[in-house]
């Protein structure tokens, strides 16, 4: 990170003294507690930034966005959370420039970025609409989600009642070590071992996810019915090597949304939006031999008013068990659905901070049964929307 700060202080110090430069400060503070039955909360996280614990920090994002002049931005952000023991971990997620004003309609981003990739990779915690991830997200793209260090190239054009943005990246992945491990976790599943059934012991998806080199394409389509009724609708798709020796992946995906707004093109007003997101992986996990999974999320909200909003989700991954060789799968999957239940109490403070309220109920269904928990998440925002 030294580094890239570096870097940034040269680009500032060479700028023209007549370029207008402004920088803003953002602050995201997220608090969750709950109670899970479970026998740890992180039995049931699947993604980086999950509740791990019956009470902690989900995350204390300190940002910040640089613009200069209408050609170019930039955003570094750092993240600094508690773990499932409740000692305080933080990481560095983002860094990048993006040049904007590019002919022909193109943009350019370079550095450390989340990909444009689905619905929800993008999107930092702050802006999730549950308290915990989408399933498909760390089950295809990794629990911290798809992040590359490399170069992006967006295009966008706008026609009569929508746009269109095509979207290509390439870079190396950035992994992560695992988030709140307890020694005693690992323990318990090593004595697992010895009790495992004829059916064999299932190893982990982890070396699936990209791990070095990889590229990543996404076109979007936005059209508008009318002022009332919205339509979105994206392909993505991303391929490069794993952890697995000589190994590669390939993720695919499809979304869609529809949004009724009762203002219209106006803010504020109720507004209904539902929508699907499908995920296909295939993986290379040894020469000659691969296998492949999917996932589903199925969502609907809607919004009262400014304050108030409610959200339904429907997860669903489905299991993949292949290469099984000396009583262990080379490649597995475990299958699991969850419905998710979601209100949240926004509270605007002044022009630039906003408060949240959310509770959320789930109901896992795993393969040793059905789970059931509550949450409630409060968060703190200060500051604009983050530079994308």
């Amino acid at each position: 990170m030294r580094i890239q700060t570096l870097s940034f202080l040269a680009i500032c110090s060479i700028l023209p003294a007549a370029a207008e430069i402004r920088i803003e400060p953002t602050l995201h503070f997220t608090a969750v507690g709950g109670s899970t039955s479970a026998d740890s909360p992180q039995d049931l996280a699947a993604f980086a930034h999950d509740p791990v614990d019956e009470l902690g920090i989900q995350g204390v994002d300190f940002g910040m966005n640089l613009h200069l002049d209408d050609w170019l931005k930039g955003f570094v952000n750092v993240n600094a959370f508690t773990d499932a023991a409740g000692d305080l971990d933080a990481e560095w997620e983002e860094g990048f420039l993006k040049f904007t004003a590019l002919p022909l309609g193109f943009e350019a981003r370079a550095g450390r970025f989340y990909n444009r990739f689905g619905t929800q990779n993008n999107r930092h915690l702050h802006a999730w609409k549950f308290v915990d991830s989408n399933l498909s997200v760390p089950s295809f793209l990794g629990e911290e989600g798809l992040l590359t260090e490399g170069a992006e190239l967006t295009w966008n054009k706008d026609f009569d009642r929508g746009f269109f943005s095509l979207n290509g990246s390439f870079g190396n992945a950035v992994t992560h070590d695992h988030h709140g491990e307890e020694e005693h976790h690992d323990e318990e599943e090593e004595e697992g071992h010895e009790d495992e059934d004829e059916h064999g012991h299932e190893e982990g998806a982890e070396d699936a996810y990209f791990s070095d080199t990889f590229w990543t394409i996404r076109a979007l389509v936005g059209y508008n019915q009318d002022d009332f009724n919205q339509h979105r609708f994206g392909l993505n798709y991303a391929e490069g090597d794993n952890a697995y020796e000589d190994g590669e992946s390939a993720v695919f995906s499809t979304d869609y949304a529809y949004t009724w707004r009762e203002n219209g093109l106006e803010s504020g007003g109720q507004s209904i939006t539902a929508g699907a997101e499908l995920f296909h992986r295939n993986v290379t996990y040894e020469a000659g031999e691969d296998a492949s999974h999917t996932g589903l999320m199925v969502f609907a909200g809607y919004e009262l008013n400014e304050k108030w909003r409610f959200d339904l989700r429907y997860d669903r991954i489905n299991e993949v068990e292949a290469g099984l060789h000396d009583d262990e799968y080379e490649f597995a999957v475990h299958g699991r659905e969850r419905y998710s239940l979601a209100a949240t109490r926004s509270i605007q403070l002044s022009e630039d901070s906003l408060a949240r309220l959310r509770l959320q109920y789930n109901h896992d269904k795993l393969e040793e049964g059905s789970e059931d928990s509550i949450w409630l998440q409060c968060s703190y925002d200060f500051g604009p929307g983050e530079v994308r």
